[in-house]
Formats: C-alpha cells, structure tokens, sequence
C-alpha cells in the first residue's frame, strides 16, 4: 500500500486504468442484491413482497399427484430417471415423509408435521434452498395438508404433474365397500377438484401438466417420457425402463358401484371396463431419438 499509494514512481504506473463502468455495475449489482436478496432466501433483513413478484424458491423442482398409487416403484424410478432427490408425501397429515425416512433433512428440517404445518411456505423455501444443486420431486395429492398448494401453484420454479382421479385407487385396494368409502371418496374429489381449478386459475405460474386417469392410462409412456423431458431437459432424452403400472381389473366396477351409492366420480374421465381393459395395448408410436 505505501508502495503503491505514497511514492511518486510506485507501481501505480503498470496499473490499469480504472474503469467507471464495471465499477457502476458492481455497484448497481450490490444494490439489486440488497433490495431484492436472492431467490428462495428469506431472512429479517429481507422477506420478500408478493406486490414485487419474483421467485418464490431457489431452484426448480417437481411435484407429483396421482402417479404413486399407479406405480408401486415410482419413487426408485423417478430418481434414476431425473438423477434427483424424490421424497414421498411431504405434506401428509401423519408426519414428513422425507426421501429415504430420515426423521432430520438438511438444514435441520424435521418431520414433524406440526413444525412444518407452523409455517409451510418457509418449510418448502428452506428444504428447496439447502439442497440447492440437487432437484427435488415430492409427492402431493388430495390426502394431504392443502395450505402449500397456492404457494407452489404461484412459484415459477415449481413444475406440476397431475393424473386427476387417481385418489379413488388405494380406496380401490383397501377392500372397503363403494358403500364405506362413499363419503371419503366424494371428500378427496372434492379437494382435488380445487386443486386443479387452483391451477387452471390466473395466478398459476407453475409448469403444469394435467391428465385424468382414463388419459393417462391408454398410454403411459408418453406422460411419463413429458415429464422426465421437462425436468431434466439436458439429458439424454431416452426411457430405457418404464414403472410397473398397477393392474387395474376391477377399477371400473368399483367406480360404478361409486355411481350406484350416490357419487359421480367425474375426475377419472370415462374409465373403461375389465373387457377393454383386457385388449392389447397399441404399440407406442411415438418416435424415438437415439444420439
């Protein structure tokens, strides 16, 4: 410093010259930097307005509704397909239900549904903000905790995939009656049926992909190849394996029966019978790029 500041012949000669413009945009960054803050960081000194927009977590990430109960090994699959952390359902009512059953995720994020439900939004800030680097997917339905639904419904990071109808299997794989079931089926319909109208509405700002039951399964592989393609888009772009969907002989003849006692399932789309069911799948016809 004395070298350079206070001799008349310092090293002040070899010095660049200094350049206004980058000095002004570093300047401009760090005050952008100070109003704003950073995407998906929430702290005293700065939390942010809904009035300004912006984004609402730190990184992209995926949510899944209906594809679970379709495909006992969805989760395994979805995390070798996307080379992503995938947790189960991180807003059911029972507990966090965190990838792998840990008890404490990064960050020292509990599974106690009663700290999460405290706060949602900044329960799924945080989770997004210390696995920065790494995407997360997490399943979500019509069975869980619905106050995060408008905060990811709103977050341009979040990315959206739903099989409308597809609560009614596990109360398909429970044994029950239509009769017993009747209520909670005509409650689950009920949330879902807002959730979907949630994300047809003017503040949605996710990616969203919807399908009812009866799309998605005349051809499974090409929602399933949509989605890997829209979150891992620098991929190879190729399914080498596909889930096991669930054998769903007798679906139909429990949504009648539905009918029957007194419920309009409408969200599953026109499920066909055990005979249709019992044809042969078309061949997948969608061409394939190999690089």
């Amino acid at each position: 410093m004395y070298q350079t500041f206070l001799t008349p012949d310092g090293d002040r000669a070899h010095a660049p010259e200094p350049s206004p413009g980058k000095i002004n945009r570093l300047f401009a960054k760090a005050v952008e930097r100070r109003v704003n803050g950073r995407p998906g960081l929430y702290m005293q000194s700065r939390f942010p307005i809904r009035a300004r927009g912006g984004t609402q977590s730190a990184a992209p990430y995926g949510v899944f509704s209906g594809f679970a109960p379709l495909f006992p090994e969805f989760q395994p699959w979805l995390a070798r397909a996307l080379e992503a952390r995938v947790h189960g359902h991180l807003f059911a009512f029972d507990r966090v239900q965190f990838a792998g059953g840990e008890s404490v995720f990064k960050g020292g994020l509990s599974d106690s549904p009663t700290l999460r439900d405290y706060n949602p939004r900044s329960f799924l800030a945080n989770l997004i903000w210390n696995t920065r680097g790494e995407t997360q997917c997490f399943q979500f339905g019509p069975e869980d905790e619905q106050d995060i639904a408008p905060t990811i419904a709103s977050d341009q990071n979040a990315s959206i995939f739903v099989i409308s109808g597809a609560f009614a299997v596990p109360l398909w794989q429970s044994g029950r009656s239509a009769a017993e079931v009747r209520a909670e089926a005509a409650r689950l319909q009920k949330v879902e049926s807002d959730f979907i109208h949630l994300l047809k509405g003017p503040e949605t700002k996710a990616r969203t992909r919807i399908w009812s039951l009866t799309e998605f399964i005349e051809n499974p592989a090409e929602p399933l190849e949509q989605l890997v393609d829209l979150l891992n888009p620098r991929g190879a772009h190729r399914m080498t394996d596909l889930p096991q969907l669930l054998d769903l002989h007798g679906f139909g003849g429990f949504l009648q029966d539905l009918r029957n006692q007194g419920m309009a399932p409408v969200l599953m789309g026109d499920f066909p019978s055990d005979a249709e069911l019992a044809l042969p799948a078309p061949p997948f016809a969608r061409p394939r790029v190999v690089r």
